[in-house]
């Protein structure tokens, strides 16, 4: 199945079928402005061409919003179908009136052949209907209604005969004449007229217009659509000097509702619709001609308007133009009489420029016009319509044979047909209603259309007719498919989207959203809500990228939309937000967003910031595009470190210039004023020591009132907010370090460590050069040193830093930038090869955020050491963000796609195809949808999903709950951005329901469908009420491979529908004690391979003899007194910590094998006797340690090689396991490489020692690096 680029099959209206290529021109010219390219609009000065521009919008908008309130006014022909459809079906027809026809055969008799012929009429029976019969109408026997398939006619010819003479046989001759082969449907031409005028489609179509008429809405729009073309024709007038300004005065009072002399016009007795008068004082007379160019005009009276006229409808086009002013049926006899008084020759084709006659008189008179000119052209464009309805669908009490015969026979001779005008009834009454026919044709298929340029409101015209032209209705995917991607190559701007409006119809819309920007002003002292909200008269407005828009919740599925400022039944694009500010439409475009506007669109306190200065921050945190287009998608919370650090920055730049005595106080008292401080801030202040005022109170704002209340009472924060502030905890010592090398005014002793550990690591960097950090003189105290070789000197003093050059007379350049002083320390020939032109500090600054930038990840290890990076989830899963980025940018960028993506934001070619092809595959042979319409059942889905979880999230004053946190998380997995990623690539779907406070009725009740079949992976951490899962929950996610369930509250292990499949399984910290049927569960997962019962009083050890697989065990501080069965029996273990339990003794013949001991960990406080002289008697004999992993010595052996772990070998075994101390601290914090060379060289001469060796091994290893070696 090859994909379409269409979106949205829209169902054209009944007419599109019959329209014929002049009406489908006329149309498009509705669209299309001639005034727009012509040079005397182009030459003209700017302010009246954005007059002329503004005025054309303003018409657009109101013959658009007339266009939808006259949605439903049927044409005539329609109206018909229907009512006749319905007519038959009560009489047991089900046929279709398309197919019909009435075959009227008359039987006619001939003299010359004494016989009778037969001759017919066939016409489809809507026809028929619609010119209506007489009371006493006769039909021959012969005549039918039958299907046109039914209906078989064949000329035949018959013998005549005519009499010669009395003695002599009569002559023969043939005559034709016709036989007919008919099956007739159980309806005759008599019933048929019978209920023809009982139907009265005459009557019944005048009571449709009536309707309307008498709309106030209706006659509101179509009084704005008068005044609009007027006033958009006296500012092209004005623009072309066709009036004055005063005459442009008169005018605007008039459409302001001031009174104005205004005439009705006529010519040869015939009154002109929409054509008027208007009495503009000393300038004359107004001509008004609607459908003309120029539109308006003046002339100094009557006369003057006599002689403009019979100038301009000597031109052929200016006379075609002119029909639209005179009714139908007077037309034939109008330009009859034109051309009798106008045409010199009286007889010039109609197509032809006409030469003036002489006495040419057109017989104007004009008639004054009563009260409001605007009303009264209402009032006569209904009883136009009226009138010409009537010759149309003839109402049965004015049913004349006669008449209907002068009219069929008029219209025949003209080349008309019946069907075609009654199908196009409506666009052709007047000259407006056909400009408001296109904009209702473009409503049916495109949302927000009036707002687009002409060309491409032109341009979808002329798809429509592309399409028009060979379908009654565009209602197939596959049949529409191959002529929207013309067009959406041509329109301007992005993708056409498919959106669903009010109604339940399908549109296409631009994703433009500049129409939706509000006017609205707003107070300036009016600040938003902890959501970005500004609340104003009772009316919700947010910013985005600069500009105001209003919103409004929908509360059936709790989701805000953005509304129109002017068409409150305008599609309401959807809205993403993370509940702090950060809002964009859902169908904005995160993949091409840059840095820059992904951090402005965080939030209004975002937008405040430089480009450089955000550059700036997302280095320091570590935080790049695709972490922040997965954070928008995602809905969360933005990077707290991100904002401080941008502050910060934000406040050097007004002070770039400081010196490194006033540069403290002067930014601590910008940056964090001295206040009182609230008891919560002063709590997270004395629990977080790291953190500052301004970074406590941001965090704590994220509460709400009663979380903050318990907060300073309890010291007790929620999960998810206290994973936050210990996040930004861990994080604050290598951002403040960071932030001290791009702003060196912030610079501090880490930023010092930060910068030499870095260099030393720098594969750029001359490690021949010894560049040394000394405290106050060049023979001071070492602070930092890299490298061996050349000595090069950076005295650091109260005043900042200075590159040491040798003794001098004058005093050096002292500066608070330290990279600065670094490259002014170097002689220039280092500088030169290190491509150094000018010793400012910024090549090097530069060289080492590009290390950074690339080495982020081990920073935090190589400046703190691993302690520093454990994992939150042993294992398998990467620790810590950001996740893996989102997909490159699909090269399939159709609608179709596009369509896909708003569903699946991380969707990749591959699996959109294979989405695509799925109705391809033999297991959905039956599945007949079309991709729109399985699209749009997906997003039906979705839609549905978000008004059960809107339902299951509604507040609750009688049980409080926290589920609207769980809804975005939810949404997020039905949607596949959420996605657990693994250390060897590619990632599992996940749902992450963590820190919520939810419970067993919450999850029991939760409305999840039977969409989450790709869900892995499934986090409930941190709800501490949670005791049990729901069948009816986890039964929904049939795939799960993972689940974890740390810190709630159960007491068994969970039991799931679905275990086969489960491999890790986190139970820890929670209330477990182990009985058999927590063993029974245990065996309902075979394929485990991670178990973390940790923090658990299990008493009991699981039986681990059925679960060889395992290779991540877990059983730490379960008050363990044996050990688990089975250990011996795994196969390929990774880590089986046992520690800080209180095991007694190991069981007799205990063994295990090399690989299982190794990665075994025993560690307790509370072994003793006998256990301990048992272990180390196992260790003894085996050389193995079961009380330490070998995995936690790895960092001493990178890089190491067989020397080195023989030397280790040969080390006392609690001198080893001591040995872990150094990990934590100086030197393998800062300069792990240099700290590794050194241990190792350390060791080897311990070793080689001689008799020294054993008292140098009963010094403390801890204090290895202070022997004197």
């Amino acid at each position: 199945m090859s994909e379409s680029n269409s979106v949205s099959p829209v169902t054209l209206p009944h007419w599109a079928a019959r329209a014929t290529a002049h009406q489908w021109q006329a149309l498009k010219h509705t669209q299309h402005p001639t005034w727009q390219t012509q040079d005397w609009f182009c030459n003209a000065p700017p302010d009246l061409r954005e007059t002329v521009a503004a005025s054309h919008r303003r018409l657009i908008s109101a013959q658009a919003a007339l266009g939808r309130a006259m949605r439903g006014l049927e044409q005539v022909a329609e109206l018909a179908e229907r009512a006749l459809q319905q007519c038959l079906q009560r009489q047991g027809l089900d046929v279709d009136v398309n197919a019909c026809e009435l075959l009227r055969v008359e039987q006619t008799w001939r003299w010359v052949g004494l016989r009778y012929v037969f001759s017919h009429q066939r016409e489809n029976i809507v026809r028929a209907a619609l010119q209506n019969f007489a009371e006493d109408e006769v039909f021959s026997p012969q005549s039918a209604i039958a299907l046109s398939k039914d209906i078989h006619i064949t000329p035949i010819t018959v013998t005549g005969t005519a009499p010669i003479g009395m003695q002599e046989p009569a002559a023969q001759f043939p005559i034709d004449s016709e036989r007919y082969q008919v099956t007739s449907l159980p309806l005759t031409p008599a019933a048929f007229a019978t209920l023809t005028r009982a139907l009265d489609l005459g009557s019944a179509y005048h009571g449709h217009l009536q309707v309307y008429f008498d709309s106030p809405a209706v006659k509101a729009h179509m009084l704005q659509v008068f005044k609009a073309r007027l006033q958009m024709a006296a500012d092209l007038a004005v623009l072309r000097h066709l009036i004055s300004g005063s005459a442009r005065d008169d005018l605007d009072r008039l459409l302001q509702g001031e009174p104005l002399t205004c005439w009705r016009l006529s010519l040869f007795g015939t009154d002109l619709y929409e054509v008027m008068l208007i009495d503009l004082g000393q300038n004359g007379l107004g001509v008004y001609l609607p459908n003309h160019e120029p539109a308006l005009r003046s002339c100094k009276d009557l006369a003057a308007v006599h002689e403009a006229l019979a100038i301009l409808l000597l031109e052929p086009a200016a006379r075609e133009a002119f029909t639209g002013y005179v009714a139908q049926d007077q037309r034939e006899h109008f330009f009859d009489l034109l051309q009798q008084n106008l045409d010199a020759a009286g007889n010039t084709p109609a197509d032809k420029p006409w030469e003036r006659a002489l006495d040419a008189d057109l017989r104007p008179a004009r008639q004054p016009i009563e009260g409001d000119p605007f009303s009264d052209c209402y009032v006569r464009h209904w009883a136009r319509m009226q009138h010409e309805a009537s010759l149309l669908a003839v109402p049965t009490a004015q049913f004349d044979a006669s008449a209907r015969a002068q009219r069929l026979a008029t219209w025949e001779s003209r080349g008309w047909d019946l069907l075609n005008i009654a199908s196009f009834f409506v666009p052709g009454v007047g000259t407006f209603m056909l400009a408001v026919t296109a904009c209702q044709l473009l409503g049916e298929a495109f949302e927000g259309y009036e707002a687009w340029e002409a060309g491409d409101r032109h341009l979808a015209l002329e798809h429509i007719e592309s399409v028009g032209i060979n379908l009654a209705l565009l209602g197939g995917f596959a049949a529409a498919g191959h002529a929207l991607p013309r067009l959406f190559g041509k329109l301007s701007g992005t993708t056409l989207q498919e959106v669903r409006g009010s109604d339940g119809t399908f549109r296409l819309w631009n994703q433009d959203l500049a129409p939706y920007r509000s006017k609205e002003v707003l107070p300036t002292q009016l600040r938003p809500n902890a959501q970005g909200q500004y609340l104003h008269d009772g009316r919700y407005f947010i910013k985005m990228d600069g500009h105001l828009y209003e919103q409004r919740l929908d509360p059936s599925l709790s989701r805000w939309q953005i509304v129109h400022p002017e068409r409150p039944d305008a599609w309401q694009p959807p809205l993403e937000h993370n509940g702090e500010g950060a809002w964009r439409a859902q169908h904005e475009p995160l993949g091409e967003w840059p840095l820059v506007t992904l951090v402005e669109r965080l939030g209004e306190p975002f937008e405040a910031f430089t480009a450089e200065q955000i550059q700036q921050a997302c280095d320091v945190t570590g935080i790049d595009a695709d972490n922040l287009r997965d954070l928008h998608l995602r809905g969360q919370p933005a990077p707290p470190l991100l904002l401080d650090v941008l502050q910060r920055l934000r406040i050097i730049a007004e002070r770039p210039s400081m010196d490194v005595q006033g540069a403290p106080q002067w930014f601590e008292q910008r940056y964090s004023p001295s206040m009182p401080h609230d008891p919560g801030v002063d709590r997270l202040l004395t629990t977080y020591p790291r953190l500052t005022p301004p970074l406590a109170r941001q965090l704590l704002g994220r509460l709400e009132a009663a979380q903050a209340l318990t907060w300073e009472q309890e010291g007790t924060l929620p999960a998810r907010i206290r994973q936050s502030v210990e996040q930004v905890h861990s994080e604050l010592p290598l951002v403040r370090a960071l932030e001290g090398l791009v702003q060196p005014a912030l610079a501090n002793a880490e930023t010092e460590r930060l910068l030499f550990s870095a260099l030393e690591a720098m594969s750029d960097w001359q490690a021949d050069i010894r560049l040394e950090l000394r405290a106050g003189n060049p023979d001071g105290p070492t602070l930092a040193h890299t490298g061996t070789g050349q000595l090069i000197r950076v005295i650091k003093s109260s005043q900042g830093y200075e590159a040491f050059l040798g003794e001098r007379p004058a005093p050096g350049v002292v500066s608070i930038d330290l990279c600065r002083a670094i490259e002014q320390a170097l002689p220039r020939a280092r500088r030169d090869l290190l491509g150094i032109e000018h010793p400012d500090g910024v090549h090097l600054r530069r060289r080492v955020m590009t290390w950074v930038r690339a080495n982020r990840a081990t920073l935090a290890p190589r400046l703190y050491g691993q302690r520093s990076q454990r994992l939150v989830t042993r294992g398998w899963l990467r620790g810590g963000k950001p996740l893996e980025p989102l997909p490159a940018a699909p090269r399939q960028t159709t609608s179709l796609s596009a369509a896909y993506r708003r569903l699946y934001p991380t969707a990749t070619d591959a699996e959109f195809a294979d989405w695509l092809n799925e109705g391809e595959d033999e297991d959905n042979l039956h599945d007949m949808r079309s991709p729109t319409q399985r699209l749009r059942d997906l997003q039906a889905r979705l839609e549905n999903l978000r008004r059960d979880l809107a339902q299951w999230a509604a507040p609750n004053s009688q049980r409080p709950h926290q589920r609207h946190l769980a809804v975005q998380p939810i949404i997020n997995a039905w949607r596949r951005v959420s996605c657990t990623v693994l250390d060897g690539g590619g990632c599992l779907y996940s749902l992450d329901l963590s820190g919520l406070g939810l419970t067993h009725d919450d999850l029991a009740s939760l409305p999840l469908r039977d969409d989450f079949h790709h869900i892995e992976h499934l986090t409930l951490c941190g709800n501490p009420a949670l005791s049990q899962l729901p069948a009816v929950f986890h039964q929904r996610l049939p795939n799960l491979t993972r689940l974890l369930l740390s810190d709630c509250r159960f007491d068994h292990l969970p039991r799931l529908a679905f275990g086969q499949r489960l491999r890790w399984l986190d139970v820890d910290r929670n209330r477990i004690t182990w009985d058999p049927t927590d063993q029974i569960t245990l065996q309902r997962y075979p394929g485990l391979a991670v178990l973390d019962l940790s923090e658990n009083p299990l008493l009991v050890a699981p039986d681990l003899r059925l679960h060889p697989d395992i290779r991540s065990l877990f059983l730490s501080g379960c008050s363990l007194t044996e050990l688990p069965q089975g250990l011996a029996q795994l196969t390929e273990p990774l880590a089986v910590d046992l520690t800080n339990n209180q095991f007694v003794q190991l069981p007799e013949d205990f063994t295990l094998p090399i690989p299982v001991a190794d990665t075994l960990s025993m560690e307790s406080s509370w072994l003793a006797e006998p256990i301990l002289s048992q272990i180390e008697t196992y260790n003894e004999i085996h050389d193995v340690d079961l009380l330490v992993n070998e995995g936690d010595y790895t960092e001493f052996f990178e890089l190491a090689g067989p020397h080195e772990y023989s030397l280790w070998r040969r080390l006392p075994l609690q001198y080893r396991r001591d040995l872990r101390a150094l990990l934590d601290d100086d030197p393998f914090l800062t300069y792990p490489e240099r700290a590794r060379r050194e241990f190792w060289r350390r060791l080897s001469v311990i070793d080689n020692a001689g008799p020294d060796r054993q008292a140098l091994l009963e010094q403390p290893a801890e204090r290895l690096f202070e022997l004197d070696l």
